[in-house]
């Protein structure tokens, strides 16, 4: 036998007090802050009425949001739209004879 008896320390005690009463109390507060109503859900590809901040709209014909990134490149320059294509292609895998302006 070993002349250290195992003993319960008076701080897992208190820790232990402090976790039963602190538990119900915090899912009391979080049921609360479940009864507010959510925020409003705001679209993010909604097409855009204005202008966009760098300059005015690229076509006035309306195109899939995603295109809008090539859209405007294709706006800005050749070499951008190049660029663009180059950068997004193993994602979009959009073409650059589609978008490029005819000459």
């Amino acid at each position: 036998m070993s002349p250290n008896p195992i003993r319960i320390q008076f701080h897992v005690v208190i820790a232990s007090l402090v976790a039963l009463v602190v538990a119900p109390v915090a899912a009391a507060a979080e049921r609360d802050n479940a009864s507010t109503p959510p925020a409003p859900v705001v679209v993010a590809q909604a097409r855009p009425t204005a202008a966009l901040p760098n300059g005015p709209l690229v076509a006035s014909q309306p195109f899939r949001p995603l295109e809008r990134g090539v859209r405007e490149a294709a706006a800005e320059s050749n070499e951008a739209l190049r660029r663009y294509v180059w950068r997004t292609r193993m994602i979009y895998d959009y073409y650059y004879n589609d978008f490029a302006p005819a000459e």
